[in-house]
């Protein structure tokens, strides 16, 4: 069993298991619009970037409003951005606008910014916006945002304002994610394969039309829990869903329609009849269905009648289940456009000296600080140098991933003297339970009250804090308080006495996931491992005395064969022994199914008190669902019984001190005498010492 980080990874290259090589490399953002140059100077850098799939040009937008129209826009307003491979970030999407106007109408005349031929785009938390006609309730053709051909376009938390045409598409596939289009006629129009999940679609005038699809591709326009609302609420019930420019394919899943278009659904077709329109689980603001009786079935094809045909466009689960992402994106390369537009978690932040600080994330591109809630630098390592910034500045930073998207900001920090003190912060492992704190590092500033409070698992209890600071708090109450003048050390333990069955979700969990979607489990989930990358998880398990033990591990294995796992007991693998060759293999046989739980029984040596036991996948495979583990004590080591005396105490000569300690360290009783007295001690193990002056005894006794 692993004890220490140290030890674990000593456990995973024995048994030959790789480390996960899956970092993101560091490199700093490549242009900061208003900082490094304006809007023309962005587009010519990335020009003349190189950027490829494997290095990315990214352009990061800090907050404000900026009008291309004159500055990159041709004769009409409109921007063209040619170079692949590029991400545009803005620091928030209600605050980070591009626009343009138009001096003409036109669907291919009139963007706020157009991609010809691009591959491989990314977009974040801006919004574009043709103002030519956005808000008017005109339906005047002026573009927003048109992707002419090209593959792989992905649009996260993406708002774009116009009226007719907002969102012009051709070809390639297209994600998004979040976001909001708004519009008054067809404002989501043209061909490819897009795939909206859980976009905002906003009507602006009576009468309109949100789609309008146009020789698609396979798989055309499809909305996945979609918002469907008005700008005003007289346009409620007045709009289509949209209509066959030529050929189209439009569905609708899981909508929520706020508000509802006419009853009848699809409009009238304009060049050509629909090949597939499709509803299916319309539910209005509330989360009741959606009445879609009258929806259309019969479309006559528009100039085009030798194309009328008859649709379901009111589907069922079934209709439906196709209509997935990898379904609709995957293509033959298996794109799968989510794991681009995974956010790095927000960074905890604190003040060291001159410096802000912060844990290093393998997933982090770069980071970006902002000062006082604006741009100021973006960094490849964990720390930003205060130079020039007064005192009391707010600071707050954010992790860009892969593609340069910003996830959620850090805690923020009030800027103090840089030549304040810190201490180190240390607490020891909390086996059967966690340490939450008010710190957001190992460090506290002089002055600062730290404040830790030890949180059992379930069915495990707090027995106390020790280490060198335990003089400072109360250590038999659950939360200390330490105004810090030195460095801080606390250790956390914790006791499951009276239970012998412990669950795998209280585990320290390494690339695997405690879930409950399959029936039959003990406690509140059970631990599903995960395939690919080292999976591993270090269950707390608690044991009255020290002994042989036999485990029994409750698992499922439906997988039809047998699954594998490198397994440790506590004390097998210690840190600094190498080879760590105690580890042993255990195979799970196959169950019936994945809610069919059976047993396996090992043998193992535990020691008195809280311990990890460790398991890991083998060689990126596999391995089984893990429930919990029950100990069955089989031969207990030599132990002392101290049974209920009249006058409860122990007395053991010669001796000149005598200190009752529990079997995790914590000092309960001390004598300067040969007797110390048990009265009013809980049932259980404890750990004797005693000394004579020259020699120190110890050995464990029970007291029932």
């Amino acid at each position: 069993m692993l004890n220490s980080v140290t030890s674990k990874i000593c456990l995973l290259a024995t048994l030959g298991l790789a480390i996960s090589a899956s970092a993101v490399e560091k490199k700093k953002i490549d242009f900061v619009l208003g900082v490094d140059g304006d809007f023309k100077a962005a587009i010519a850098a990335a020009n003349a970037s190189g950027a490829s799939a494997n290095n990315r040009f990214v352009l990061f937008v800090p907050d404000g409003e900026y009008d291309i129209t004159k500055l990159t826009g041709d004769e009409h307003g409109k921007t063209t951005f040619s170079a692949s491979n590029v991400s545009i970030v803005g620091q928030s999407v209600d605050k980070t606008i591009i626009w343009n106007t138009t001096d003409t109408e036109g669907i291919s005349t009139t963007a706020t910014l157009y991609f010809p031929k691009n591959n491989n785009m990314y977009m974040q938390d801006i919004t574009l916006q043709n103002k030519g006609s956005y808000n008017s309730g005109n339906a005047a053709r002026q573009v927003a945002l048109q992707q002419n051909e090209g593959d792989k376009f992905i649009y996260k938390n993406v708002r774009l304002l116009s009226g007719q045409d907002t969102y012009y598409t051709k070809k390639g596939r297209t994600y998004w994610e979040g976001g909001e289009i708004d519009g008054t006629v067809d404002f989501i129009c043209g061909g490819g394969d897009v795939f909206f999940e859980g976009t905002k679609l906003v009507m602006t005038r009576n009468g309109g039309y949100i789609t309008a699809s146009q020789n698609p591709g396979d798989w055309g326009y499809v909305f996945n829990n979609a918002t469907i609302t008005v700008s005003n609420s007289s346009y409620n019930g007045t709009f289509y869903l949209g209509r066959s420019w030529g050929h189209a394919k439009t569905v609708f899943l899981n909508a929520r329609m706020i508000a509802q278009p006419k009853a009848e659904g699809w409009g009238p077709d304009m060049n050509s009849a629909p090949q597939v329109f499709g509803e299916y689980n319309s539910k209005d603001g509330d989360g009741n269905s959606v009445n879609t009786s009258m929806r259309k079935t019969y479309f006559n094809g528009g100039k085009d009648a030798s194309t009328a045909t008859t649709l379901k466009t009111v589907w069922n689960a079934s209709d439906a289940a196709k209509y997935t992402l990898s379904n609709v994106l995957g293509g033959s390369d298996n794109w799968d456009p989510t794991k681009l537009t995974e956010q790095v978690s927000a960074p905890k932040i604190e003040q060291q000296g001159a410096e802000i600080v912060w844990a290093d994330d393998d997933n982090a591109r770069a980071w970006v600080v902002f000062v006082n809630g604006r741009y100021k630098a973006n960094v490849v390592a964990p720390s930003f140098a205060l130079d020039g910034i007064a005192v009391g500045t707010k600071i707050t930073v954010r992790a860009a991933n892969s593609m340069g998207g910003l996830g959620a900001y850090s805690n923020e920090v009030a800027t103090v003297d840089a030549n304040a003190t810190y201490y180190k912060v240390t607490l020891g492992d909390a086996i059967g339970g966690k340490v939450t704190t008010n710190l957001s590092s190992d460090k506290v500033l002089e002055g600062k009250t730290a404040i830790f409070t030890a949180e059992p698992n379930e069915g495990w209890t707090f027995a106390g804090w020790s280490g060198k600071s335990v003089a400072d708090i109360d250590a038999s109450k659950a939360t200390a308080e330490i105004v810090a003048a030195c460095d801080i050390e606390l250790i956390p333990s914790f006791t499951a006495k009276g239970t012998t069955v412990f669950q795998v979700e209280d585990g320290i969990i390494t690339n695997a996931a405690a879930e409950s979607n399959n029936a039959g489990f003990n406690g509140t989930a059970f631990v599903n491992f995960a395939a690919g990358d080292l999976s591993t998880i270090l269950v707390p398990v608690y044991a009255e005395v020290a002994g042989e033990y036999q485990v029994e591990i409750r698992y499922a294995n439906g997988s039809g064969k047998a699954r594998s796992l490198a397994a440790a007991a506590p004390g097998e693998c210690a840190a600094g022994i190498d080879g760590c060759k105690s580890a042993e293999i255990l195979s799970f046989a196959a169950t019936t199914n994945w809610t069919t739980w059976d047993t396996l029984s090992i043998a193992a040596r535990l020691p008195a008190g809280a311990s990890y036991f460790t398991f890991a996948t083998i060689g990126g495979n596999d391995g089984p669902n893990l429930d919990q583990l029950e100990l069955i004590l089989i031969k207990a080591d030599e132990t002392t019984s101290v049974r209920g005396l009249s006058a409860p105490s122990l007395q053991l000569v010669p001796t000149t001190r005598v200190r009752l300690f529990t079997l995790t360290g914590q000092l309960i009783r001390e004598s300067a005498g040969s007797t110390v007295s048990t009265e009013n001690l809980a049932a259980g193990m404890y750990l004797l010492q005693r000394g004579d002056g020259s020699l120190l005894r110890q050995q464990i006794i029970r007291v029932k």
